[in-house]
C-alpha cells in the first residue's frame, strides 16, 4: 500500500511537470522583492503633486463668497458661489485625469463623485429661488452645505492622497 501511494504522488508531480531540477532560471524572492520596492519608489517620485498646484485655487474659490453669502441657500449670489465652487471642483477633476493620476487620488476622486452627486441634487431639488431655503435642516442646505465646503475638503483629501502614496 505505501508502495502504491508513493507511485501515485510520484506520477502527479510528473504530471504536474515538478522534476528535480534547481529551478535556477526563476528569480530569487529577494531579488524580486529588492525590484518590487525600487518600482514602487520609482513610481512614488514620479507621481504628480497636484495638491501644491490646486491648493491656493481651491482656498481662494471658498474666500470669494464673503460672510453669509449662502445665509439662504437659494439667493442668486448663493448659487453663484456654489457654481463657482463647483466648477473649481470640476477642474482639479480635470487636472487628475490630464495626468493620468485617478488611481493616485483615489479619496479626491471619489469626493469629486460627491460634491457632483450634491449638485446634481441642489438642480433636481430646485433649489435655486426657494425662499424656504435658510440653511438650516432642509435638504437643500444639506446639498449647499457639501458644495461649501467641497473644495477645502478636496484640497485636505488630495495631500492625504499623496502622503498615503509615499
Amino acid at each position: 500500500m505505501r508502495r502504491q501511494i508513493i507511485t501515485i504522488i510520484a506520477a502527479g508531480l510528473l504530471a504536474a511537470g515538478c522534476s528535480g531540477e534547481s529551478g535556477n532560471d526563476k528569480p530569487e524572492p529577494k531579488a524580486t522583492a529588492e525590484a518590487t520596492a525600487q518600482a514602487a519608489a520609482e513610481t512614488r517620485s514620479a507621481a504628480p503633486a497636484l495638491s501644491k498646484e490646486w491648493e491656493t485655487k481651491l482656498d481662494d474659490a471658498g474666500d470669494k463668497g464673503g460672510e453669509g453669502v449662502c445665509t439662504e441657500v437659494g439667493s442668486e449670489a448663493c448659487v453663484k458661489h456654489l457654481t463657482q465652487l463647483t466648477e473649481v471642483v470640476y477642474d482639479v477633476e480635470a487636472a487628475i485625469t490630464e495626468a493620468g493620476a485617478d488611481t493616485l487620488y483615489p479619496r479626491s476622486m471619489k469626493h469629486i463623485d460627491e460634491v457632483e452627486a450634491a449638485s446634481t441634487a441642489f438642480v433636481e431639488a430646485e433649489c435655486k429661488g426657494s425662499t424656504d431655503n435658510a440653511l438650516g435642516d432642509s435638504a437643500c442646505a444639506g446639498y449647499a452645505a457639501t458644495l461649501l465646503l467641497g473644495p477645502a475638503t478636496l484640497s485636505m483629501t488630495m495631500t492625504t492622497d499623496e502622503l498615503s502614496a509615499r
